[in-house]
């Protein structure tokens, strides 16, 4: 505001500032009496509603303004010097965290609280406590642990919980929150479609309850060495444990265009699948990529950007879900998870991309049938697979209140699926 009034006289500063601001809140009234805007009682959210990392502005704002507001429209805004100096001050010296809105490092998105206290932020609580229903005696397996947050649920419900991460970084930090449930809880560095080599596993092999819950994590994510997030450079890494069997750079540098081509189209779901690659395979003749902000920056500069969502989203997805195989491991942990369970056992799956749902919908249902069909067959057929029955045929999502507080939640789907008591043929996952 200095900059703004320095080139004004002292005889016209008085109306410059009432302009200015006159001219402001005209503008944020005029979009708050838009419809489907909130009234004017609910906080005002910068105009960011339901956007992560909106920040509330500070109360002294909301109680500023509308006495400049009123003073203007009844022409009653006079400027003395001492006034016009007090307001460049003050408007001078506010903190950056009141001007942004709280958005200290990048626009429009706040800072996440510290890692020592959110490593991540477990999705569908609520539904998943409630679902799992965890008993005093019961043995759960979680074959994702992450931060630990749905595993403590269980560990306060007094359950044993085996539970299973392919991050050492992981299985660290949650093994450290959970100390005081030492002994009931037992960890194992793997991926979840090695759960029946949990060391810890019952005599009989069986667990009464399992959750898997599928998709990259928070810390992950906003952690730019691990090389997931084309909003922050890191090294192009996007490995989920120390045993995948490449890297993001490896895939991009060595594979085959054919190969890139099909990975964009069926993991990533990306229209612009092709060109995409083709401007990768020409980049790289000329230097490796090996950071993600190249990368991202890249494909940007090719395609634009247009509205929210940055052109490289789709490609990162792809890119990850073949580094960590996650499709293939995951119809292998489901399979896992059935053979598993005893009868009455519980299955819980919360994804995150339509293809891990579909794929998790289509494996329980198929298994929840007692007989199956076929066009060429005379009649139905008993159904071989039918080991599952549902208690709901459809998905659970995330409430309105979840993803207010946690925005990620919003694409998380949970399917739920009950073990019956036909026994497994002893070919089974042989």
């Amino acid at each position: 505001m200095h900059s703004i009034l320095a080139h004004h006289s002292p005889a016209t500063l008085p109306q410059r500032v009432a302009g200015l601001w006159a001219r402001a809140w005209q503008s944020i009234l005029m979009q708050a009496t838009k419809k489907k805007s909130p009234p004017l009682a609910i906080p005002f959210l910068a105009g960011r509603r339901e956007e992560q990392g909106t920040a509330l502005l500070p109360p002294l704002f909301s109680g500023l303004c509308p006495q400049i507001i009123g003073a203007y429209s009844a022409n009653q805004l006079h400027f003395t010097a001492e006034r016009i100096s007090a307001l460049v001050n003050y408007s001078t010296s506010l903190p950056d965290s009141f001007l942004m809105a709280g958005r200290v490092e990048e626009q429009g998105t706040a800072p996440l609280p510290p890692t020592s206290s959110h490593y991540h932020h477990p999705v569908l609580a609520d539904e998943v406590d409630e679902w799992m229903d965890a008993q005093p005696s019961d043995v759960i397996l979680d074959g994702t642990l992450g931060g630990g947050g749905h595993t403590e649920i269980f560990l306060k419900k007094n359950a044993t919980v085996l539970a299973i991460d392919r991050d050492p970084q992981a299985i660290t930090f949650a093994t450290q929150r959970l100390s005081a449930f030492r002994e009931t809880l037992h960890t194992f560095q793997a991926n979840y479609s090695q759960m029946a080599e949990h060391p810890q596993l019952p005599a009989d092999g069986k667990v009464d309850k399992i959750l898997l819950d599928i998709g990259v994590s928070s810390h992950q994510i906003d952690c730019a060495e691990r090389g997931f997030s084309f909003q922050k450079d890191g090294p192009l890494d996007m490995r989920m444990g120390p045993n995948a069997c490449m890297s993001a750079a490896d895939f991009i540098n060595e594979s085959s265009e054919r190969e890139i081509l099909q990975v964009l189209r069926e993991f990533g779901e990306e229209p612009q699948a092709r060109r995409i690659t083709q401007l990768i395979v020409e980049r790289r003749k000329k230097s490796p990529f090996t950071r993600t902000g190249d990368l991202a920056g890249t494909i940007e500069q090719a395609l634009g950007r247009f509205g929210k969502t940055h052109a490289a989203t789709r490609t990162f997805q792809a890119i990850r879900m073949r580094v960590n195989e996650e499709l293939t491991l995951l119809q292998s942990a489901l399979e896992a998870s059935v053979a598993l369970l005893r009868p009455g056992g519980r299955l819980l799956v919360i994804t995150f991309h339509s293809l891990e749902d579909r794929l998790t919908k289509q494996f329980i249902q198929h298994r929840a049938k007692p007989f199956i069909d076929d066009p060429t067959w005379p009649a139905p057929r008993e159904n071989p697979e039918y080991f599952l029955t549902l208690p709901m045929r459809k998905a659970i999502s995330a409430g309105s209140k979840e993803l207010s507080a946690n925005p990620r939640a919003r694409s998380a789907k949970l399917r739920v699926a009950l073990r019956n008591d036909r026994n497994l043929p002893t070919s089974y996952l042989s």
